[in-house]
């Protein structure tokens, strides 16, 4: 019996934001791996500025970097004709103070992952794409930042849900 001063009640109160959390977590997770038949999941992280631009005062990458980078790939990434469409989740690293981006994108064309990483590479710092595998979890790891305090998602402007059931649907 869960009395309101038992040890048994105490434990149920304090998991009980941590079930409806992972609830929420599962839920998006599902959610997001239905909405379009992803490509690849991207991990994207950034190096710290030069000594030069440090004795400026830039000491870490911030978020409108961090912005400005990504919005950079997926200028890179834009398919000729179609839209290009992701989700990204950016993370702040606590152990840097530098932002953290993994990505969905869906809607590419014939690119290489090893190009890619190179452009990245040589702008920015190292980066990680993956084809997209829905039974390895990366919809919901993503996902974990929708419940996280300094998480910051967005989704791309052309993912609207009549572009992604119509492409789901072929």
């Amino acid at each position: 019996m869960l009395t309101k001063n038992s040890i048994a009640y105490d434990l149920v109160s304090r998991e009980q934001p941590y079930a409806q959390a992972r609830q929420l977590l599962e839920a998006w997770g599902s959610w997001l791996s239905s909405l379009y038949p992803w490509q690849w999941f991207v991990t994207l992280t950034f190096r710290d500025p030069p000594v030069e631009k440090q004795a400026l005062g830039w000491t870490r990458p911030g978020w409108s970097y961090a912005k400005k980078g990504y919005n950079q790939l997926i200028g890179r990434l834009q398919p000729a004709l179609g839209d290009l469409v992701w989700f990204r989740a950016f993370e702040l690293q606590k152990w840097r103070g530098a932002p953290h981006i993994h990505a969905l994108i869906g809607g590419l064309d014939n690119e290489k992952y090893a190009e890619v990483a190179s452009w990245w590479w040589q702008r920015y710092g190292f980066s990680r794409f993956l084809e997209y595998d829905s039974q390895l979890g990366a919809a919901f790891y993503l996902c974990k930042y929708v419940t996280k305090e300094l998480g910051d998602i967005e989704f791309s402007p052309g993912l609207t849900k009549s572009n992604a059931c119509a492409k789901v649907v072929k």
